[in-house]
């Protein structure tokens, strides 16, 4: 009994570190890309630090956009447009992404672009992939068009 303890206790501790690992890859992807949004956009965005307890996009100030962001080893887009949507209750939802060695890329709903048009249902809609200098051309037209939308 006590080497089946023992060995479970590693595995705890084993996935508690995983975890924390991805937490801290999750921060760091967070504010590398909140700097160069910052950079790009010329306004100020802040990292939402209660989304882990409230819930809620991760970057606010971000144009109409309510911002997922990942930064991951392998792709889940399902996954993470799932909760791109669920968390984007007043705003629109965007998905912004990053494998290893790679550029950042962003999702986000297809009629919006074409139409400016709101929906309930953002999962199930088409969408874009743009890169981080098309999804800064939008949203600065989006914010120059439709108004200041700073937190």
């Amino acid at each position: 009994a006590t080497e089946k303890g023992e060995e479970g206790g590693e595995e705890i501790k084993a996935s508690r570190l995983m975890g924390l690992r991805e937490r801290r890859k999750g921060a760091s992807g967070e504010r590398e890309l909140r700097r160069l949004l910052c950079d790009a956009l010329g306004i100020e965005i802040t990292r939402n630090l209660a989304q882990s307890h409230r819930g809620g996009c991760d970057l606010l100030g971000v144009g109409p956009w309510a911002l997922e962001v990942k930064r991951q080893e392998r792709l889940a887009l399902t996954q993470w447009w799932y909760q791109a949507c669920e968390q984007s209750v007043d705003a629109i939802p965007a998905l912004a992404y990053r494998l290893s060695r790679k550029p950042w890329l962003f999702m986000v709903p297809l009629e919006y672009l074409l139409e400016r048009d709101c929906c309930q249902d953002w999962f199930s809609r088409p969408t874009a992939t743009l890169d981080l200098e098309g999804f800064c051309l939008l949203t600065r037209e989006i914010v120059a068009e439709e108004g200041d939308y700073a937190a």
